[in-house]
């Protein structure tokens, strides 16, 4: 009996301790999205950064428009926290950026080519785009290219990124949006 409870506390420490290293090893995220006739997505996840398995997290999923919905029946609100939705609104935006700072980005690139019909209206839209495209040039994780048909309305590409993070990290600002948005009142 003593011996079956000892192998019982040695998987659970055992558990416990893979689950802390997943928490504090950084965990990296590939996604591609390509454009031709539909939308495809697909995505991969590595556990333990750059050394970790390749877990698919979907296999070229077709991204379908979203159709409206019928609207649910309103639920009569009943008393207790009150929303401040000024707070939540502000509070969710320092989360995102906290978040931001915890991501790291190992690559990016993009390969569109697209055309808007009128030539003028084309080539306006490349004149936005320039400072983009030739900002990016010098930087080694982000590639950027961009063709502009002037012939046809077409828009199709690739966008493939590949970022990391430490989930342990994130844990710091999603507790701190919980206080700020659910805590006691200043």
């Amino acid at each position: 009996m003593a011996l079956a409870l000892l192998i019982i506390l040695y998987l659970l420490l055992a558990i416990v301790a893979v689950l802390i290293l997943a928490l504090v090893m950084p965990l990296r995220i590939e996604l591609v999205v390509t454009k031709n006739d539909a939308w495809h997505l697909s995505g991969a996840l590595r556990p333990f950064g750059r050394f970790g398995p390749r877990i698919a997290m979907s296999k070229d999923v077709d991204v379908v428009e979203a159709t409206p919905k019928a609207k649910p029946e309103k639920r009569k609100k009943r008393g207790g926290w009150k929303r401040r939705p000024q707070r939540i609104v502000s509070s969710a935006v320092q989360l995102v950026r906290d978040i931001i700072h915890c991501i790291r980005l190992n690559a990016a690139t993009c390969d569109l080519t697209f055309g808007l019909g009128d030539p003028c209206d084309t080539g306006q839209a490349f004149g936005f785009m320039t400072p983009l495209i030739y900002g990016t040039s010098a930087s080694d994780r982000v590639r950027l290219n961009v063709v502009p048909d002037f012939d046809r309305a077409v828009f199709t590409g690739r966008m493939a990124v590949d970022f990391s993070f430490v989930p342990v990290a994130l844990l710091a600002p999603v507790a701190r949006f919980g206080w700020s948005t659910m805590g006691p009142r200043r």
